[in-house]
C-alpha cells in the first residue's frame, strides 16, 4: 500500500464523461394516455428537474414519464376549472409564487455580482496561508502490529482496514521501525544522498520508483494534521524527524514551498466572495425591514385568532 493511498482520509473518484451521441429530437420514445412523447419532451421535462427528480429518472424513467404527465394533466385540469381564482388556492399559490420570486432574486443578486480581478487578488493576498503548497520527498518504514481503531465512523474504520492490511505486510516491530527512520534521518542530515536512501529503504513502491517524489500537499489536503503541520513548518532542503502514523513512519524532505496559482483558486475565491456579498446584502436589508411592535398584545391576539389555510376538504366518500 503505497503512501498516498494510505494517508488520504477519502477516496476520490474521477469520472470519465464519454461523448455523447446526437439524438433526433423528435424520435418518439414513449407513450403517455395516448400521446406521443419524443426526446424533445424529455429533455424539456429534464430541465425543469431537480437533481432527486433526475435520480429518480434515471433509475426508472418508465415511473418518472408516468408521473409527470399525470401531474402536467392535473395542472391543466385546475387550470381549466381555474382553481387558482378559488380560496384556499388562490392565497396558496399567491404564497408559493412570493416564495419563487424572492428565491429568485437571491439567485440573481449572487449570480450577478461581479467579483473584479483586484478583489480576487486582494483576497489571494490576505489569506495566503490558505493556499500554500508543499513538494516533498519521502521515505516509508512500515512496522506492524495490531491497528486498533480510533472511532466507529467510516474514515475511522477505513483507516483501521487500511492499517491491518499494511501491518500484514512487514513482520518488523514499531519499535524496530522507530529506530531504523532515526538512523536513517541522522544519515541523511549527515549529506547521504535522499535517492540512495529511498532506494535502499523506502517501501512505499510509488514514490520509490520516482526516487521518493511524493508530489504536491496542500494545505486543505486530506493528510492527517500532524504530517502537514510538520511539512509546513519546514524549510526547502529540510529532513523531518521520523513521522508515526499508524503503520509506519514517514521521513520527509521539503522540495519546494509556496502558493497555489491564483488560476487554481479563482472559482473557490469568488465564490467565497460572492458568499460575503450575500451575507452582507442580506444582513443591510434585514435591518432596514427590521419591524417595530407598536402594540404587541393586538398582534398575539391576531396571530391567535388566525387558521392556517389548507387543502380544501375531502369529498365525502359515497
Amino acid at each position: 500500500m503505497h503512501l498516498k493511498h494510505f494517508l488520504l482520509t477519502a477516496t476520490l473518484t474521477i469520472p470519465l464523461w464519454a461523448q455523447a451521441p446526437e439524438i433526433d429530437p423528435t424520435k418518439v420514445v414513449a407513450v403517455v394516455a395516448g400521446k406521443d412523447i419524443t426526446v424533445a419532451d424529455v429533455e424539456k421535462m429534464l430541465a425543469a428537474f431537480n437533481p432527486q427528480d433526475i435520480q429518480m429518472f434515471q433509475a426508472n424513467p418508465q415511473l418518472a414519464l408516468s408521473q409527470y404527465f399525470l401531474f402536467i394533466h392535473l395542472a391543466e385540469e385546475a387550470d381549466k376549472a381555474k382553481l387558482l381564482e378559488k380560496s384556499p388556492y388562490k392565497e396558496q399559490f399567491e404564497l408559493l409564487k412570493i416564495q419563487l420570486q424572492r428565491q429568485a432574486r437571491l439567485n440573481e443578486e449572487n449570480n450577478t455580482f461581479r467579483v473584479t480581478s483586484e478583489t480576487l487578488e486582494s483576497y489571494y493576498q490576505q489569506h495566503s496561508a490558505q493556499y500554500e503548497q508543499a513538494k516533498i520527498k519521502v521515505i516509508q518504514i512500515l512496522f506492524g502490529g495490531q491497528i486498533a481503531s480510533t472511532g466507529t465512523g467510516i474514515d475511522a474504520l477505513k483507516a483501521a482496514a487500511q492499517g491491518a492490511v499494511t501491518a500484514a505486510q512487514t513482520k518488523r516491530s514499531e519499535p524496530e521501525a522507530k529506530a531504523l527512520a532515526e538512523d536513517i534521518v541522522m544519515q541523511l542530515r549527515g549529506g547521504a544522498d535522499f535517492a540512495k536512501m529511498v532506494e535502499k529503504y523506502s517501501e512505499d513502491p510509488v514514490s520509490k520508483a520516482a526516487a521518493g517524489d511524493f508530489g504536491i500537499i496542500k494545505i486543505v489536503s486530506e493528510y492527517p494534521a500532524d504530517l502537514k503541520s510538520v511539512v509546513f513548518a519546514l524549510k526547502p532542503g529540510e529532513i523531518s524527524a521520523p513521522i508515526r502514523q499508524p503503520s509506519a513512519y514517514y521521513i520527509v524532505r521539503l522540495e519546494d514551498k509556496g502558493l497555489q496559482p491564483i488560476d487554481e483558486v479563482r472559482e473557490p475565491i469568488v465564490q467565497i466572495l460572492r458568499n460575503e456579498h450575500m451575507n452582507q446584502w442580506m444582513k443591510d436589508l434585514g435591518t432596514e425591514y427590521q419591524a417595530v411592535i407598536k402594540d404587541a398584545d393586538v398582534l398575539k391576539a391576531v396571530g391567535a385568532l388566525a387558521v392556517p389555510a389548507g387543502p380544501a376538504p375531502a369529498p365525502p366518500k359515497k
